[in-house]
């Protein structure tokens, strides 16, 4: 999947992204109306939503105009469809500001803080998103060829032989209780035989024909549930941490792009600094952890990934909140409070969508890598198998010609000579012990041919 496809498909403007912006961006909100002097307690919830509003209808609209003109977005094109998104976040929460509190709306800071941090946000966490359903799929795929690997594998491992043992016995199994039927109503009427009997008993013999021809022509399969074609979220997320320096600073960089700009702008330049400083530690242990790990432990890294992720990303939200309320690089312990649950939400979303970022798109390369070879080796199989059932099948077509098809073929010529001419009920009775010695010849060349005798039996 390349960048173009995963930042311009269709999760560039879905609504569930929207739907997962509104708790974090409304805490952004939040926080930063906490200076503003609105009237009411609840000015700045009006405020947040009415700003998601907006935003969510620039990117949907975009998004679907730029869709009817392309089927993968340009790059460029989402890029400014979420600028204006974030651009115009920015001046409607400064027209609120302005016209409900009285203040000034700082139209150009609010409008360069959202595009800056929507620069650094939105395209990641799309990213992430599209890889992540991406991996969902090529599981799925995996399985499904595995699957059928599993059900073509047993044929290269088994003789011709047996293969033709299997159609030997799919045939005479389907064929054998009809023949016995058919036997056993010629019995009842042998002594009774007119012209609409002898018809009937023609069309049966000939429908048997038909059915050992068209069972000679396909091979036995039984129908077995295919696995779903996609695979569960959890097993998607089942992937060992790669990369824990890279990922931690990337987590770090956007921890600090999202908390800073409002700390300076509300408590000053210490609460930036201690935002900062908080931040870089917690990126060092969500480094750190992965990285001890899969120098001591390797195989405890493969085996628990996601527990590793979780246990790093836990500890460095432990670190950046006591920092921020016992570093004091800030003096003012209820700056601190404020900024934590903003800090730590943070810290939490930029872990997930840099992890998926950079690890599952590099599971998905290796994951695309073993789908081909998986395929291809399906294709090979496949056509061996193939090649070995349309032999199989041509022999016993050659076995089953003669003494099966060759005298169900004749008992349909003569009984049909039968119906067609005058007989008298001696000949009738002839005609009957006739056709009940070539069944029961049939029959036992059936059973021959399903034991593996290469001979037919004699009439």
């Amino acid at each position: 999947m390349t960048v173009r496809e995963a930042l311009g498909g269709p999760w560039a403007a879905h609504w569930m992204l929207l739907v997962a912006f509104l708790p974090p961006s409304t805490l952004i909100v939040l926080l930063r109306e906490t200076v503003t002097p609105f009237p009411e307690w609840w000015w700045p919830l009006v405020s947040a939503l009415a700003q998601h509003i907006v935003t969510g209808l620039v990117i949907m609209v975009g998004g679907a105009i730029a869709r009817r003109v392309h089927t993968i977005v340009p790059v460029p094109t989402i890029l400014a469809i979420w600028a204006l998104g974030a651009g115009l976040r920015g001046i409607v929460a400064g027209a609120i500001a302005e016209q409900v509190a009285g203040v000034d709306p700082e139209f150009v800071t609010r409008t360069l803080v959202w595009s800056v941090v929507s620069i650094v946000w939105v395209p990641p966490l799309v990213y992430a998103i599209a890889q992540f359903e991406r991996r969902r799929l090529l599981l799925g795929a995996l399985d499904v060829a595995e699957f059928e690997l599993d059900r073509e594998r047993p044929h290269p491992g088994s003789s011709a032989a047996e293969v033709q043992q299997q159609l030997r016995h799919a045939i005479a199994e389907s064929i054998l209780p009809a023949l016995d039927d058919l036997e056993d109503s010629l019995e009842a009427n042998r002594a009774a035989l007119d012209r609409a009997s002898v018809a009937e008993l023609s069309m049966r013999l000939s429908q048997l024909h038909d059915d050992a021809s068209d069972l000679l022509d396909s091979a036995h399969s039984s129908a077995t549930p295919v696995p779903p074609p996609r695979a569960t979220l959890r097993r998607a997320l089942e992937v060992p941490p790669r990369r824990p320096w890279q990922t931690a600073a990337l987590v770090g960089l956007a921890t600090i792009v999202l908390v800073v700009f409002d700390a300076w702008r509300l408590f000053g330049p210490l609460a930036a600094i201690e935002v900062v400083v908080s931040t870089t530690a917690a990126a060092v242990v969500m480094g750190v952890v992965p990285a001890t790990v899969a120098a001591v432990r390797p195989e405890a890294l493969e085996a628990n990934g996601q527990r590793t992720t979780a246990i790093a990303a836990l500890l460095g939200i432990f670190v950046a909140t006591y920092l921020m309320l016992n570093s004091g690089i800030d003096p003012i312990t209820w700056h601190g409070l404020l900024l934590v649950p903003l800090l730590a939400i943070g810290l939490t979303i930029a872990s997930a969508t840099y992890l998926s970022t950079l690890v599952l798109a590099d599971a998905n390369v290796e994951a695309d890598e073993r789908l081909a070879a998986r395929l291809d080796e399906l294709e090979r199989l496949r056509q061996h198998n193939a090649h070995v059932i349309e032999g199989e099948r041509h022999r016993l077509s050659e076995l089953m010609h003669g003494p099966v098809q060759g005298r169900i073929a004749a008992c349909i010529m003569a009984l049909n000579f039968h119906a067609s001419g005058d007989t008298d009920a001696q000949q009738s009775q002839f005609l009957a012990d006739s056709v009940l010695d070539h069944l029961r010849a049939v029959s036992r060349d059936l059973s021959q041919i399903a034991a593996g005798v290469g001979q037919p039996a004699s009439p």
